[in-house]
C-alpha cells in the first residue's frame, strides 16, 4: 500500500504537480496553487477563525474547485499542520547553527534574519497571527509552542554571547524581547507603511532589506564592539547557505 499523502504533496500520490484548472472567481493563479491555499487559509483562520472556516470558503477564496483543495490538502487539519510548518524556519535555523556550535553574534544574525524573511514572506502579518494563536489557543497551540522554542532559542544565544564577551553585558530575557520586537516590529512596518509613504512611497520593498536592517540592528545594539557587525554578518550570511 503506497504512503498516505502529506501536506507537502498534492493528497493524491502519483499526480503531477501542475498549476491546476482555470480560476473560477476571476483570481489570478501565481503558478503556486499549493502556497494560494495555504495564504488563503491563514487569512480566513485570522479573520473569522479556525471552526467558522470551510474548506469550500478557502477554495471560493482562491478561485478553485473544492476537489483542487482536497489535491493538495486531505482537510482542514493538514492545513493547519501546513501553516506551522511554514512558520517554523527560524527554529530550524536556531537549532542547525547551534549544532554547528556557531559563536553567539553569527547565530543570532542569521536566526533574526531568518525570522525575518519568514514572516515577511508569509501570508499574514505576524501581529495578526497572533491574536490569532491566542484567541484559538486550542487549535493554534503548536504555533504558540513554536514561538516559545524561539524565544528560549534566541534567549540562550543572547546569554552565551554575554558570557563569552561578545555581546555587552545585561539581562538575556530583556535583550531577547528587544531583538524579538526589533524583528517583528520591521515586518509589521514591511506590511503596513508609516503614513507618509503614501506621498514618498515606501521605504522596505523587498523581504531581504527588511531581515538584513532587523538582524544588524538587533545584532549591533548588544555586539561589545559594534564595528565587528558587517564581518559578522557577512560569517552568518554564509552559515545560512551552507
Amino acid at each position: 500500500m503506497a504512503d498516505p499523502p502529506t501536506s507537502e504533496a498534492p493528497a493524491e500520490s502519483g499526480r503531477p504537480r501542475t498549476v491546476g484548472r482555470p480560476r473560477r472567481t476571476g483570481v489570478t493563479p501565481t503558478g503556486n496553487p499549493r502556497q494560494e491555499i495555504l495564504d488563503a487559509a491563514a487569512r480566513l483562520f485570522a479573520d473569522q477563525g479556525y471552526v467558522a472556516t470551510t474548506m469550500s470558503e478557502i477554495a471560493k477564496t482562491v478561485g478553485l474547485g473544492q476537489s483542487s483543495v482536497y489535491y493538495w490538502f486531505r482537510s482542514k487539519e493538514d492545513l493547519l499542520l501546513a501553516l506551522a510548518g511554514a512558520n517554523r524556519e527560524s527554529l530550524e535555523v536556531a537549532r542547525r547553527l547551534a549544532a554547528r556550535s556557531t559563536p553567539p553574534p553569527e547565530h543570532l544574525y542569521a536566526v533574526l534574519y531568518a525570522d525575518v524573511l519568514q514572516m515577511c514572506r508569509g501570508a499574514l502579518d505576524f501581529y495578526d497571527l497572533e491574536r490569532a494563536a491566542h484567541a484559538q489557543p486550542e487549535f493554534f497551540a503548536e504555533i504558540l509552542a513554536d514561538y516559545g522554542r524561539l524565544r528560549a532559542e534566541l534567549e540562550a544565544i543572547v546569554d552565551a554571547g554575554m558570557r563569552s564577551g561578545d555581546f555587552a553585558a545585561g539581562d538575556a530575557r530583556t535583550a531577547t524581547a528587544a531583538c524579538l520586537a526589533q524583528t517583528e516590529g520591521m515586518q509589521h512596518r514591511f506590511r503596513t507603511p508609516t503614513p507618509d509613504d503614501a506621498q514618498r512611497g515606501p521605504a522596505l520593498t523587498e523581504p531581504v532589506t527588511a531581515a538584513r536592517l532587523a538582524a544588524t540592528a538587533a545584532l549591533r545594539a548588544l555586539l561589545a564592539d559594534p564595528a565587528r557587525s558587517p564581518e559578522v554578518e557577512r560569517v552568518a550570511l554564509a552559515a545560512l547557505e551552507a
